[in-house]
């Protein structure tokens, strides 16, 4: 009787995803091969190979996350804006990978993308969270939203802190069709440990503290 109660596992761990995944990498891999556009990723081997943890990272471009999966050597399921679900080719895409949809402002979808966020982790996912909640320019400050420092706090995973420059210089905000030549660079920091922080705001404080010191090697 428990097994038919058992919640399905996430969406994003499944082998449409995960076919999804690879072949978004192969693009990516592809045009940085002919110099079209090109990623260096810096530190990645700190993302472990299996079990939970949260990415978080800061956000300047609608295709942010593709840059994320080309680094990574595993499936990732993001909160992303349910915008994304308005467009045909897009909502496949976002639902393919498993994508957790959040309403910005509405706070009943907030709850429940923090739901199937810890579900999972549980699952042992890799969950990956934009904490400043929108597309931000470069140079321009906005508040981290707690989420990503709840759910640490909540699950007890650590989150990974990431930095994407140049993201926005192959697709600037309010823009349709993308620039090619630019170098994205994907910089992984360590692992932040949620214990160590006593409250939420003093790990937020952490995480974007951490985000926001990584630098292109020189």
């Amino acid at each position: 009787m428990a097994s038919l109660l058992r919640r399905p596992r996430s969406r994003g761990l499944g082998k449409r995803a995960w076919l999804l995944t690879w072949s978004i990498r192969l693009i990516l891999w592809t045009l940085g091969f002919t110099r079209i556009i090109r990623t260096e990723i810096v530190n990645d081997d700190v993302v472990p190979d299996k079990g939970a943890v949260i990415l978080a990272a800061n956000h300047t471009s609608m295709i942010d996350v593709f840059f994320i999966l080309a680094a990574i050597r595993r499936e990732a399921i993001a909160m992303a804006m349910a915008e994304l679900w308005k467009s045909p080719l897009t909502r496949w895409l976002v639902e393919v990978l498993g994508q957790i949809p959040v309403v910005r402002g509405d706070s009943e979808s907030g709850k429940e993308a923090m739901e199937s966020a810890a579900h999972a982790l549980e699952d042992g996912a890799l969950v990956g969270i934009f904490p400043e909640g929108k597309c931000v320019k470069p140079g321009d400050v906005t508040p981290y939203r707690p989420g990503v420092a709840v759910l640490a706090k909540d699950t007890g995973v650590p989150i990974i802190p990431v930095r994407l420059v140049n993201a926005n210089e192959v697709l600037p905000l309010g823009k349709k069709f993308p620039r090619f030549g630019s170098t994205v660079y994907v910089i992984f920091g360590e692992p932040i440990h949620p214990g160590e922080f006593a409250t939420v705001p003093e790990l937020l404080d952490e995480v974007q503290r951490r985000i926001t010191s990584l630098e292109v090697p020189a």
